[in-house]
């Protein structure tokens, strides 16, 4: 797989597709670019796709200072990443903590973007701390990976149900993954990722589409229908009977959505 060193960093990285218009796809926290597994053969015939590890996920370097994790070193990398292999305007979609990301990215370098996805995601990610189950759930992972490593980690019995329609070996992919991450940006990322501050969702002005899933934590749903409400004229999706990644859990009903959504954006040029 090629990969690019930027920021100092080492990031792994596919480009698809030899035509079209940009498309890069941000992950997830503990994510990696198979995420995106369905959508490469869905929109690589219709645009040059480039996803790509962010740091310390996948087979991108992990830094060892966990500081190394904020929401900008993340968009830092993308934005330098798009610029190595010489793309200039390009649509981005983020999912979950790759939301925020690009999120900075439209704040701060709107004129380099074609349109904007967020996936599940909030402007507000502190908010999870305030749901018990989910803030004992994140202290017990962290503290089971500084105790006995991310493999014990990947192998501790979720409280929460997996999705009805996520097939298992998707559940044994991401727990292997998992078992792969390295301690330092398993929590570091977290950490970056509360401390965020996504308040400024009514200054982007980049065409933007929300979309999530309707039984995805009600934290991030409320700050789905926020960031739909505040950014000007966003288009809202929600993908029914899926958690929080419906681009595998229904790939064709999440692909059509944001398809819909990417060639609306492109015949308008």
């Amino acid at each position: 797989m090629p990969n690019a060193t930027v920021n100092g960093v080492r990031l792994n990285y596919e480009l698809h597709g030899e035509s079209g218009e940009p498309l890069v796809f941000v992950h997830g926290y503990t994510g990696d670019i198979t995420d995106w597994r369905h959508q490469l053969p869905a929109f690589s015939q219709s645009f040059r796709v480039l996803i790509v590890d962010n740091r310390g996920h996948g087979q991108s370097e992990a830094p060892a200072d966990r500081s190394a994790y904020t929401i900008e070193h993340l968009a830092d990398d993308v934005e330098a990443l798009v610029g190595e292999l010489g793309i200039g305007r390009y649509h981005v979609l983020g999912h979950s903590m790759g939301g925020a990301v690009v999120q900075e990215i439209a704040l701060r370098s709107a004129d380099r973007l074609l349109s904007l996805t967020l996936h599940d995601t909030t402007d507000d990610f502190s908010a999870a701390a305030s749901n018990p189950a989910i803030a004992a759930w994140r202290d017990f992972r962290f503290n089971l990976a500084e105790s006995e490593g991310m493999e014990a980690v990947a192998n501790a019995s979720s409280p929460f149900p997996p999705p009805p329609h996520l097939p298992a070996e998707r559940l044994e992919e991401t727990r292997v993954r998992m078992s792969k991450m390295s301690t330092d940006a398993f929590i570091g990322a977290w950490k970056g990722l509360e401390q965020w501050k996504g308040d400024r969702a009514d200054q982007i002005r980049t065409q933007t589409l929300v979309i999530y899933g309707d039984l995805d934590a009600q934290f991030l749903i409320d700050g789905s229908q926020r960031l739909a409400a505040a950014i000007p004229d966003a288009e809202l999706s929600v993908i029914p009977q899926t958690a929080h990644q419906p681009q595998w859990e229904r790939p064709q009903l999440y692909n059509a959505a944001l398809g819909a959504f990417l060639n609306k954006v492109s015949g308008e040029r």
